[in-house]
C-alpha cells in the first residue's frame, strides 16, 4: 500500500476544508430559512415576526466561497496528485534494490528523514573504515581512521536523487565498503 507524499496531503486538506464550507453555508441557509418564518407570542397569540434574512445572505456567501473552493481543489489537486509520487511503504520491497547511504550527520535523525521525505528510514549502526570527519565533512583517510555512523536503507532512486541535490555541486557521492562488508553510497567533497 502506498503512503500519501505531501503534497497529497495538502489537497486533502484543501479538499476537506472546501466541503466544510460548503456544509457550513447550507447549514446556514437552512436556519436562514427557518427564522424567516419564526413567529412571536404576543398576547397568547402567535403572529408572524419579521425574519433576519443575514443567515440566507452569510450562509448563501460560505456555500458559494465552499463550491468555488472544491471545484479549484479539484482541478489544482489533479494536477499536484499526479506529479508528485506517493511515498512507499516503509522497508525494502522484495525484488527491487535497495540504495544504501552512510552518514554520520543529520540524515540520522528521523525528524530529519520525516522532514525531506516524508518517511522514516531502517538504519543500521556501522563504520567506515579508512575514512575520517574533518570539520563535519567525511573525507578519505588513512588506514587507522574510521569513522562511526549509520546506514540508511533507502529503496528508491528518487529518494537518492533529492540526496544528491540537497548535498550541491561541491560534493559527490562515492562508492564505499562498510566495516560490515555492506557496500554503501558515502557524500564527499570533490577535490
Amino acid at each position: 500500500m502506498q503512503r500519501l507524499s505531501p503534497g497529497q496531503r495538502w489537497v486533502i486538506g484543501l479538499g476537506v476544508f472546501a466541503l466544510v464550507l460548503l456544509v457550513v453555508g447550507l447549514v446556514a441557509v437552512g436556519v436562514g430559512s427557518a427564522n424567516l418564518h419564526a413567529t412571536c407570542r404576543e398576547d397568547g397569540f402567535d403572529t408572524p415576526c419579521p425574519g433576519d434574512p443575514s443567515g440566507i445572505i452569510w450562509g448563501g456567501v460560505l456555500a458559494v466561497i465552499g463550491l468555488l473552493h472544491l471545484g479549484l481543489t479539484g482541478f489544482a489537486g489533479a494536477l499536484v496528485w499526479t506529479s508528485t509520487p506517493a511515498i512507499a511503504p516503509r522497508g525494502p520491497r522484495p525484488g527491487r534494490p535497495e540504495f544504501q547511504v552512510f552518514t554520520t550527520g543529520e540524515l540520522r535523525d528521523p525528524s530529519t528523514q520525516d522532514a525531506m521525505f516524508g518517511r522514516l528510514f531502517r538504519t543500521t549502526e556501522d563504520v567506515l573504515p579508512g575514512w575520517l570527519v574533518e570539520d563535519g565533512v567525511v573525507r578519505p583517510g588513512g588506514p587507522d581512521d574510521s569513522v562511526a555512523g549509520a546506514l540508511l536503507h533507502l529503496d528508491a532512486e528518487w529518494e537518492l536523487a533529492i540526496l544528491d541535490r540537497k548535498a550541491g555541486s561541491d560534493v559527490r557521492r562515492v562508492r564505499v565498503e562498510l566495516a560490515s562488508g555492506a557496500t554503501a553510497w558515502v557524500f564527499t567533497p570533490v577535490v
